[in-house]
């Protein structure tokens, strides 16, 4: 490779989108980026979407820019709570021979994997299929994302239905020991007042005292009228 040829060899960036801190939905987020860069192209705001939807740090929202380009981007994407890296862009070097034969970029249908050249940077239509490359894997994440959510949604109905069905079995055991408690009358209600019950326990054994001493008192003899007599006129003579 000539000297010149190396000068005109410029060494590029993408900008790669790795995550958010913001508390806003992901739509809301991709408006004020498409807003704040004044790019609202169909392009940029399905990478956008991509990126900060699945935060996986594998979508590059700006290929073969500069870096002092990437740079500014990026500090500007900061104002929105956006994390973004910014990585050197794959370059293949031509030999000296191939530069005036470039190879034609090749797309691969996602659908279907025919490959045809490729003649657009995006939107490329399968030639087999008929099958639109961005839509197809747009149409697959959002599959995807709704299916995150359904089994989501379904693990938490059934949590809910478990704790439901855990309470309701305490409720019913404690009812039946309850009626268990107040059948052989030693529920709350029949220990409710302990002194009431002592009270009780005394004056019945006070009674069963009283009853047995009456029972078992000898009987007093009643004075014989006619022997009072006698005896008073004994003591008179």
């Amino acid at each position: 490779m000539s000297e010149s040829q190396a000068i005109e060899i410029q060494e590029l960036f993408d900008l790669v989108v790795t995550g958010h801190r913001s508390e806003k939905s992901v739509e809301a987020l991709v408006r004020d980026v498409l807003d704040l860069l004044d790019d609202h192209s169909p392009y940029l705001e399905f990478k956008l979407s991509d990126a900060l939807l699945f935060n996986n740090g594998m979508v590059s929202i700006r290929e073969n820019i500069t870096e002092a380009d990437a740079q500014a981007l990026s500090e500007q994407l900061k104002t929105l709570a956006i994390h973004c890296a910014i990585r050197p862009t794959l370059q293949l070097v031509p030999k000296d021979d191939e530069i005036s034969q470039p190879t034609a970029a090749l797309y691969k249908c996602p659908a279907c994997k025919h490959t045809q050249v490729q003649t657009k940077e995006i939107n490329e239509k399968c030639e087999a299929c008929g099958v639109i490359g961005d839509h197809f894997l747009r149409s697959q994440r959002m599959k995807e994302a709704v299916e995150m959510e359904r089994q989501k949604y379904d693990n938490e109905l059934a949590k809910s239905i478990k704790e439901a069905h855990q309470r309701a079995q305490q409720e019913e055991s404690d009812a039946l020991y309850r009626e268990a408690r107040r059948q052989l009358g030693t529920d709350e209600a029949s220990n409710s007042d302990p002194k009431l019950k002592i009270a009780a326990v005394i004056a019945a054994i006070g009674i069963g005292i009283a009853a047995l001493y009456m029972f078992n008192k000898p009987a007093t003899e009643t004075p014989d009228p006619s022997a009072i007599a006698a005896t008073e006129a004994a003591a008179a003579k």
